[in-house]
């Protein structure tokens, strides 16, 4: 009887250390980026509007860690929706993005009120890294020198083509030697 007793206690702390476990991983805010195609009737002047009213829609409890504010793009290919019983046609949007921490139950909602959006054309949202993984931006290599110091680099010129003067006659006897090969 004791054995059991044992294996039963044993049993109730692994469950409760498990729960535990389990609420502490649901507790810790997840990285996300969302990237989103906002329409192009939106006004330049209004597309801060927009943004704002995405931030909102991840919510006021999300940690925001770094944006790319959203520019004119022109979209690969054309990109339809259906709108008040017609098709809206669309071949270029406001892209950006914006990457936040946030809890990972909160993540359906957020894509639903995106789709819901009339602002939003197209959105993604992906799980990601605190850090910033793009590689630097390559700098242009400057060259000095001191022997060429005040000096201009020319490109090096092609030698001058020389016209020939060409018979008919040999003219003629290069076409046939061309055509009877």
């Amino acid at each position: 009887m004791e054995k059991t007793s044992q294996v039963e206690a044993t049993a109730e702390i692994f469950t409760q250390a498990t729960d535990a476990s389990t609420e502490a991983a649901v507790s810790v805010p997840l990285i996300y980026e969302v990237g989103f195609h906002l329409v192009p009737t939106i006004a330049e002047d209004t597309v801060g509007a927009a943004v704002e009213n995405i931030r909102k829609l991840i919510g006021p409890d999300a940690e925001f860690i770094s944006e790319g504010y959203p520019q004119k793009t022109q979209l690969s290919y054309q990109v339809e929706r259906a709108a008040q019983g017609k098709r809206e046609k669309y071949t270029e949007s406001w892209f950006g993005w914006i990457k936040f921490a946030q809890q990972k139950d909160r993540i359906p909602a957020l894509e639903a009120a995106l789709n819901a959006s009339r602002e939003v054309l197209r959105s993604l949202i992906i799980e990601t890294v605190r850090e910033d993984i793009a590689p630097p931006k390559a700098r242009a290599a400057v060259f000095t020198s001191d022997r060429l110091q005040g000096e201009t680099i020319h490109a090096p010129k092609a030698p001058k083509e020389v016209s020939a003067e060409v018979s008919q006659a040999e003219l003629d006897k290069s076409i046939d030697a061309l055509v009877s090969e």
